[in-house]
Formats: structure tokens, sequence, C-alpha cells
């Protein structure tokens, strides 16, 4: 027998149909750049290897990366300094060690639906239990902050937010982001904050829930941001006394984090503004193809989408999403069905594009076919 916690854990939907899907299929499915690291990064990586950076370093990360990502969220806070960092091995453990830190046995945390697919399980594996609110397409996929204050209990211990949002690529007003920080604020609650899709906002700027509440922990990482998906490096940001626990945590989960590793991203986040911006512009126009070729699908609508890189479209036909995503998948197209991500998302399909244009185009083009035919 298993511990509850762990027998009712689900297999990620999206990873399934990943697996299972023909070799020639086109990938709008996992939410991965499709172009490389920068060159200085992967160098810089060669060489870390080649002076011997090979060995166990401490546990919350190397102090200079830990310095670099402080000076670098100085735009949110003022008050940053290496001390509020801690080096994870991607924005996943980052928030798994962040629910072991601050969640207690029949704590309480608030997580979004629909939502990343790790936010409930890691919050239920610590011993907590997730409750949900409501996202909807009639609220531009935006919480409610009213809705927010009533599921809010004696056991509550923190609120999940994801902005810009996986799946929906929705980003908050700087309304809401205040909104909820003041609810926190209020009821002396945690704020977890997912802000790995930073980078990717197409107008405007990105605004951190930590400008406007001091318990926020952001948990980040340099997969999207520096397209390094395979390398596992993140971090959490976060109050001093917090990381001196996620530190201890870490220690018991990974010992820490990969060295040589931590060395290449420090060499990355010198560049990260250049290549930033030519990401950003091209996959600028790559959202504006996709959503260009999705109003044309006559059973779809498809909300306006405002950063990460995702598209979230609600379609008419009767039939489960997961269903609609294999029929896709039997023509030539990984999706993700929208029910992965909680049960507000069924009726909805996320497509990523972060393909190239020209797959982008060719897998819309078979999306509509079969959206037709269906």
């Amino acid at each position: 027998m298993f511990p509850k916690r762990v027998a009712s854990l689900q297999p990620s939907g999206i990873r399934e149909l990943f697996e299972t899907a023909p070799a020639d299929a086109i990938n709008l499915g996992l939410g991965e750049p499709d172009i490389q690291p920068p060159r200085e990064m992967i160098e810089a990586f060669k060489d870390a290897l080649d002076r011997g950076m090979n060995k166990y370093g401490p546990s919350a990360g190397i102090m200079k990366l830990r310095g670099a990502i402080a000076e670098n969220l100085k735009s949110y806070r003022k008050d940053v300094a290496a001390e509020n960092i801690i080096i994870t091995a991607g924005a996943t453990e980052g928030m798994r060690i962040a629910c072991e830190t601050i969640m207690g046995e029949g704590d309480e945390a608030l997580v979004p639906n629909p939502g990343f697919i790790i936010y409930g399980p890691d919050v239920a594996l610590a011993g907590g239990r997730p409750v949900e609110y409501s996202l909807t397409m009639d609220n531009d996929f935006a919480p409610d902050p009213d809705e927010i204050q009533s599921l809010i209990t004696p056991k509550t211990q923190a609120i999940v937010v994801n902005s810009p949002s996986n799946p929906t690529g929705a980003v908050y007003s700087k309304d809401v982001i205040k909104a909820i920080c003041d609810i926190a604020t209020d009821r002396d609650l945690y704020i977890l904050s997912d802000e790995v899709y930073h980078n990717f906002v197409y107008e405007g700027e990105h605004t951190s829930f930590a400008r406007y509440h001091d318990d926020t922990i952001i948990v980040n990482s340099f997969s999207k941001s520096l397209a390094a998906t395979g390398w596992r490096i993140g971090y959490v940001a976060t109050s001093k006394e917090i990381v001196e626990h996620l530190a201890k945590v870490q220690y018991y989960t990974l010992a820490c984090p990969p060295t040589a590793t931590q060395y290449a991203i420090l060499e990355g986040m010198k560049i990260r503004k250049k290549f930033r911006a030519e990401m950003l512009s091209e996959f600028r126009k790559r959202r504006d193809l996709a959503l260009s070729m999705l109003s044309k699908i006559s059973s779809f609508t498809t909300p306006p989408v405002k950063g990460a890189f995702y598209v979230f479209p609600r379609y008419a036909q009767e039939l489960r999403s997961e269903d609609f995503a294999v029929a896709l998948l039997k023509a030539g197209v990984i999706c993700a069905p929208g029910a992965t991500f909680g049960t507000l998302g069924e009726g909805h399909l996320r497509f990523s594009y972060a393909n190239s244009q020209e797959n982008i185009a060719r897998a819309l083009d078979i999306v509509r076919e079969v959206a037709d035919r269906l």
C-alpha cells in the first residue's frame, strides 16, 4: 500500500501524449523553446567542466550567481540581496521545496483552476490541502479577489499565483495583483508566485507580486528565459529567514544544485537582455500567427494572449478535451487537453507556440481540418 498523498497523484497528461506521439507529429504540446541557449553560456559550461567545477557546492547555490540574480531583482525591490536567493534544480524543485517549507500538516493553499499541474500535488505532498480558485475566460483568466477572499479559512497558509500564466497566457493587471497582495497582507498569508514566464510579456512589463507584498516567495527558472530546459537551474527569492529553511529542505532533497551549470547560467545572465529581446521579438510573431490562424476556426473562441507562449482556445464540439487532443494526435499534432490543468480547463485545448512559424502554420491548418470534421 502506498500513502494516499502518493497514490492519488495522476501522471501528466501532457507527457503521456508526448510520449505516445508519432515521430513526425508537430509538437505544440510541451512548453519548451525550440532554440538553443546562448553560445556564450554553452562555452561557459564547457569551461566550468574543464576548470574542475564538478564537485558538490553550497546547498543554496554559489554566491556569485545568487548575487547576480539579486541584482536583477532589484527592479522589483531595492532590498534584495544574495541571501534572499536559493538556487534550485529548476522551478519545479523550487516550488516543491517551497511548499515543504511553508506548509504544515492540514494547512491549506489556494491554487488556480485551470493552473499548472504541479501546484495542487506539491501542496498535497507537503501534507496540505489544495483549495481551488477559478480562472475563467469571461474574466480574462484573472483571479477574482472577492472569490480569493471567500475561500480563505483559518487553515489557509498561502495563495499560489502564476502570471504570466500557463496554460492561459494571461498577464494579471496591477490592480488584480495589488488586490491579492492586500488580501495576503491583511490575512497574514504567503504568496507563492510562479514567475517562470516573466520574460515573455508582449505588451508592457512584468509586475511581480513581490513589489507589493513582503511575504512573497518568487519561484523562477532559466529554462524558458535562457532556453535551457534540460539544464534544470532555477531559483527561489524570498526573505532570508525562509531561504535558510529552504536550504535545509534542499539539502535533504537534492544536496546542492548542479555546480558547473550554475557557472554557465552566470555567464548567460551577462547577455540575457540581448537574448531576451531577440527571443521576445520572434515569439511575438509566433503568437500573432497562432491567434490569427485560430481565429479562422469557427468552432473555436480564442482569448487574447498577453504573455507566456500558450494559447488556450475554447471549442464548441461536444467531446472531452482528451478525446479532442487524441484526434489531433492521430492527425499529426501534439497539444495538451485543457482538463489536464483542472476541471475548468475542460472544453479547452492548450497549444504551445514555442515552435517555428512554419510548424505552427502547418499544425494549425491540421487543427482547423480536424475541428471542421469533428
